[in-house]
């Protein structure tokens, strides 16, 4: 059943938590290459050349099986939002952006794959990822496959976050304006 997505005025209603489901052609593309590699396996052939092939294909088949079940049922995507954080797990990591030091959510495209990257003013260590990220010039703290969340509507999220973060950032000033 569809995970029902509370609206009111426009924004979504905190806290909003969806998790990812993979696309039917995922899981037929990842199938496929399991057998694939399991099937080079079952070509005849004897000698040293082969057994060493073998090895090759049957580790391969076992990390492809392995991202797949990972993807698909261990560490499937998880978006949580509330009144104070944005929480967002992946396949590769786990990160945590408190809503008041968000300062920009855009949508963009890297190597044809659809993002919505959230900008923060972060504190603290950097993870590995991060840093090579910022290596290759990708500044955004944190990148949302489009085509991972089919059911959320990304401009109405990123208008909740904005809302948000500027509602928190308003609590925080001293002068009792918020």
């Amino acid at each position: 059943m569809e995970d029902l997505l509370r609206e009111k005025n426009g924004l979504y209603v905190l806290p909003l938590n969806q998790t990812a489901k993979l696309k039917w052609s995922l899981h037929f593309l990842f199938g496929f290459m399991v057998v694939v590699f399991l099937g080079f396996i079952m070509i005849p052939g004897d000698g040293v050349e082969k057994m060493i092939l073998n090895i090759l294909f049957l580790v391969l088949a076992f990390l492809i099986g392995y991202l797949w079940l990972a993807m698909a049922v261990i560490r499937k995507p998880q978006l949580t939002i509330t009144n104070e954080y944005l929480e967002y797990k992946w396949l590769f990591g786990h990160k945590v952006i408190f809503l008041k030091s968000i300062y920009k959510t855009e949508l963009f495209s890297e190597s044809g794959i659809v993002k919505f990257g959230i900008w923060s003013n972060e504190e603290g260590k950097m993870s590995f990822w991060e840093i090579t990220d910022r290596m290759f010039g990708r500044d955004y703290s944190v990148s949302i496959v489009l085509s991972t969340f089919q059911n959320l509507d990304f401009e109405k999220l990123a208008l909740t976050i904005m809302s948000k973060a500027e509602s928190n950032e308003k609590k925080d000033q001293p002068d009792g304006t918020g």
